[in-house]
């Protein structure tokens, strides 16, 4: 993980600068909005590691050449964008009780990454149009889950709930002078990020098989049993293709598809590379493990299934 531990020291400086921030949201929202961020805080044991909001700008300073003080602020940026789009993820969701105090929280979040982007960007800045092009496609993309089968269809796609976190990049392309990277660049992350919710997918499967959430494990399952997207599907025929006809394996090669046409794109970025083919190799030794129980199946170890997946 040296995309990551190369980057931790301005970590610690961007989380710092995110917590004196939200500190100062009037009351009560220092808390809960300081509970949140700590959520995601990669410097903790337990958080959720979203590596790729925060240091995208960092993967791309051999490129821009940009000072470590512009990398933290458009990181800082990031930050508050994730927690705001997250918290609408959330909310979308669920139907939480406190569903008032998360949006309100989302709002507050959203208007901090403004300020640090206003400090970077003029108005004149063709960054605000670029903005505004990732947050329309998170729009479209959250409520097309419900009728669009992307993982089959519009692969790349997959990607676009995530757009606005691409606003870091981008604005670290057009600081540097480098606008006529940003397509590229654009096309890197998102390959990056269709590995990246491939993998939650396989994490979180069961989970969206209950609540009805699109995944792409669950899309490509029904397509290797040609059906409609989770037609005919609970979780026993789900496990059942994953742990007796090797769903996971062809999966996991879609995802190392999506790593080779990344590592094939120039100019290269290092961290980005490495963070997607982290993962693809995180879900290719899930994927072989459980070849070795097919392995053993077919030598008759049938307790190994049982044992493994009928809970």
């Amino acid at each position: 993980m040296e995309w990551y531990f190369a980057y931790k020291d301005e970590l610690e400086k961007v989380f710092r600068q995110a917590e004196e921030r939200t500190s100062t949201f009037p009351a009560p929202f220092q808390q809960e909005g300081l509970d949140y961020l700590a959520r995601f805080n990669p410097l903790r044991e337990d958080s959720t590691r979203n590596y790729i909001c925060y240091l995208l700008p960092f993967w791309l300073q051999e490129l821009t050449g940009l000072p470590p003080e512009t990398c933290r602020k458009l990181s800082l940026g990031n930050v508050f964008v994730m927690a705001h789009y997250l918290i609408q993820d959330d909310v979308m969701d669920t139907a939480a009780d406190n569903r008032k105090t998360q949006l309100a929280l989302s709002q507050l979040f959203y208007t901090e990454c403004l300020s640090v982007y206003r400090d970077l960007f003029p108005a004149t800045s063709p960054f605000w149009s670029y903005a505004r092009t990732y947050v329309d496609e998170w729009a479209v993309s959250v409520i097309s889950e419900g009728t669009e089968d992307y993982f089959q269809g519009e692969r790349n796609k997959v990607a676009l709930k995530a757009s606005p976190l691409k606003m870091a990049g981008t604005g670290a392309l057009l600081l540097a002078g480098r606008a006529d990277l940003i397509q590229t660049i654009t096309n890197m992350t998102d390959l990056s990020l269709l590995v990246l919710q491939m993998s939650d997918d396989w994490a979180d499967w069961s989970e969206d098989l209950v609540e009805h959430s699109y995944n792409c494990l669950l899309s490509h399952i029904s397509a290797e049993q040609k059906t409609a997207y989770c037609e005919g599907l609970g979780p026993q025929q789900i496990q059942e293709a994953i742990y007796v006809r090797g769903a996971l394996a062809s999966y996991v090669n879609i995802a190392d598809q999506a790593v080779q046409q990344l590592e094939t794109l120039e100019p290269s970025i290092h961290g980005l590379s490495s963070f997607a083919h982290s993962i693809a190799t995180e879900l290719g030794e899930v994927a072989a493990e459980i070849e070795g129980g097919r392995s053993h199946l077919r030598r008759g170890g049938l307790d190994y299934w049982l044992s493994k997946n009928m809970k």
